[in-house]
């Protein structure tokens, strides 16, 4: 992989306490992720150095207020439900390649009173991780921004965007918390970002890959089937996660509005290939090797995709097993 090694988005996600809970609750073996076509093997764990020497974007930065509880929460629904009035790659009125860091933070450190761990700002950009209970279920997210330390110090490049359902259960080990799938809830809360909004907004995406396994066993804890599309010239690559099933020597994903987590990477519309290059410096580039595209892996095609998914439908996606070998434990 050229460039840097893992994107500052996945350095900051990894400072939360939930995910680090997340992963250690799964009890089923990862599959590894081979590298990109071309790339160098990624057996080693890639260091990442964050530069601490690039100026603060302002030398007196004005205090960003914090909204209290109920007043986070109240916003942080808001946004939710129609994006803060804008379209993607905007997400919460921070557009790559237009918003400066400053108004990018004060749109973040507003909801740091709902966010677990506290929002954490520095040269290079800036995450939140706003977190909504509603009974034994917890709505995770994390919204995060960065800018180009080549390029404009103030103005922001690239939005990454994450949304689970969460559970705590009882263990062995004590309480843990676990992926939830098909929550109504989610589904209402979460709705503008899901699939069938998505290809309603955006029209059919330039390509789309799924990856699973062609086992019982999950990867990463998680559902166990990615659907990826992506749309590089308006800047955005959007998977979803659902729940693997198996049916016979069939492994089959059914991304309804409700069952799915979805993580998104926004660049800067317009820039086509850029934004494909551009993701070489995310982990992004090392996940994109388990990928298979939709017409490798099933019999289905875009266009045939994007016609059954852009409205609510309990449609759902089915590539051989054999195609999955179980991950090594």
């Amino acid at each position: 992989m050229k460039g840097a090694g893992v994107s500052l988005l996945i350095v900051l996600l990894s400072l939360s306490p939930i995910a680090a809970r997340c992963a250690r609750t799964s009890a089923t073996a990862g599959a590894p992720s081979p590298p990109v076509n071309g790339a160098a093997d990624h057996s080693e764990t890639p260091t990442t150095t964050i530069r601490t020497d690039l100026p603060i974007p302002s030398s007196t930065p004005p205090a960003i207020p914090t909204l209290n509880a109920d007043d986070g929460r109240a916003r942080f629904l808001g946004l939710l439900s129609g994006n803060g009035g804008c379209h993607l790659p905007c997400l919460w009125g921070i557009t790559p390649g237009s918003t400066t860091y400053q108004v990018a933070e004060s749109v973040l450190a507003a909801l740091g009173s709902i966010s677990d761990p506290p929002p954490r700002f520095i040269p290079e950009g800036g995450v939140v991780f706003p977190i909504y209970g509603e009974g034994d279920l917890m709505l995770s997210t994390h919204a995060a921004f960065e800018i180009d330390s080549d390029g404009d110090p103030q103005t922001v490049t690239r939005v990454g965007f994450q949304a689970r359902q969460l559970k705590s259960i009882v263990t062995s080990e004590g309480i843990a918390i676990a992926d939830v799938f098909d929550s109504h809830s989610f589904g209402e809360r979460v709705g503008y970002y899901m699939l069938p909004s998505l290809l309603s907004e955006q029209g059919p995406p330039t390509s789309v890959l799924i990856a699973t396994n062609g086992g019982p066993l999950t990867r990463g804890g998680n559902g166990g089937f990615d659907i990826l599309l992506l749309y590089p010239d308006q800047g955005l690559l959007v998977n979803y996660t659902t729940q693997m099933h198996l049916a016979g020597s069939v492994v089959r994903g059914c991304p309804s509005p409700s069952d799915g987590h979805v993580e998104m990477e926004l660049g800067a519309p317009g820039q086509g290939g850029a934004f494909l290059r551009s993701l070489d410096k995310t982990n992004w580039a090392v996940r994109i090797g388990w990928y298979k595209s939709l017409e490798q892996a099933t019999s289905t095609s875009v266009e045939e995709f994007y016609l059954t998914f852009r409205e609510p439908t309990d449609g759902c996606i089915e590539t051989p097993a054999e195609m999955w070998p179980i991950p090594e434990p």
